[in-house]
């Protein structure tokens, strides 16, 4: 788990850690970027959590690769600070893992917290290589059932995803690139491509409160998103790489260009922008500090 500047909203979670059912685990918590020692203040929450204290913001990868590096287990689960899980969360993904070797990450469902029935995440994201976008039919649906099925995904959901130890160990950590959004992608996908299986449960859920850590609209949050989709697609994309650059450029870019100027919403603007001279002069060593959003 990684804290940033949002000391209630972990504290919340680990409430809902000391319910669970599961007790052979251990909990890490990076506070990342801190301004003060919060250790006391989060074990009188939980008092089994071990706290790493960063003064420097490591970002969603750079956080959890600390944390996982001291970490002892079978299994690792990266779980968001704003997250609220119930008591019997953990077991189904990890009975799922000890049946089947291959599998090497797994998430459950993932529900919105203000909307308890309503998903964010059901296994069915897929991304399309050409646009860098996801095709995601769960997302904001209302729960009828209708994804009750354990299926093969392409991806898991960073929010809460168990992964087998074996992975890391195969694969390495996760990509410290991204700073923000993409990190857990690009994970799968180095898995996936090393021969891992990953997988959604239904048997299992938690509740999200979805970006909480940079906000729902913030430019930070259109800055990182913009440029880690082209990050990640000049990864991976193989040959799809061009055609995507094309649309995003062409396409994607100036629909939302129109959109931010039509809210006179210049700060989004820039973050597109920024995001665009990053990937072009391929600065990849540019940290969030450097970005005045």
């Amino acid at each position: 788990m990684i804290n940033y500047h949002q000391a209630q909203i972990t504290c919340d979670l680990l409430d809902s850690l000391c319910g669970i059912n599961y007790s052979n685990c251990e909990l890490l918590l990076v506070d990342n970027g801190l301004l003060e020692d919060s250790t006391t203040l989060f074990q009188q929450h939980h008092a089994d959590v071990k706290v790493i204290n960063s003064k420097e913001n490591l970002g969603f990868a750079g956080g959890n690769n600390l944390a996982i590096k001291q970490a002892k287990g079978d299994y690792i689960l990266l779980l968001n600070n704003d997250t609220i899980v119930p008591p019997n969360f953990l077991e189904p993904m990890v009975q799922l893992m000890e049946n089947q070797p291959k599998i090497g990450i797994v998430s459950p469902k993932i529900y919105f917290y203000d909307a308890p029935n309503t998903l964010q995440y059901a296994g069915t994201n897929t991304l399309n290589f050409r646009t860098g976008r996801g095709n995601d039919p769960a997302k904001k649906s209302i729960d009828n059932g209708q994804y009750d099925q354990l299926k093969k995904v392409s991806m898991a959901h960073g929010a809460c995803m168990l992964i087998r130890k074996a992975v890391i160990d195969d694969i390495g950590l996760l990509s410290e690139d991204y700073f923000l959004y993409y990190e857990e992608l690009d994970f799968c996908e180095r898995a996936r491509q090393s021969g891992w299986d990953i997988y959604f449960t239904p048997n299992s859920y938690i509740h999200h409160r979805e970006s909480s850590s940079v906000g729902k609209f913030s430019p930070l949050k259109t800055h990182y998103m913009f440029r880690n989709r082209w990050l990640f697609i000049r990864k991976f994309g193989g040959a799809d790489y061009w055609p995507f650059v094309f649309y995003f450029l062409f396409v994607s870019i100036p629909l939302n260009v129109l959109r931010f100027l039509k809210k006179g919403d210049w700060k989004h603007i820039r973050a597109l922008w920024d995001a665009v001279v990053w990937n072009l002069s391929e600065k990849e060593n540019r940290t969030q500090k450097s970005i005045g959003y």
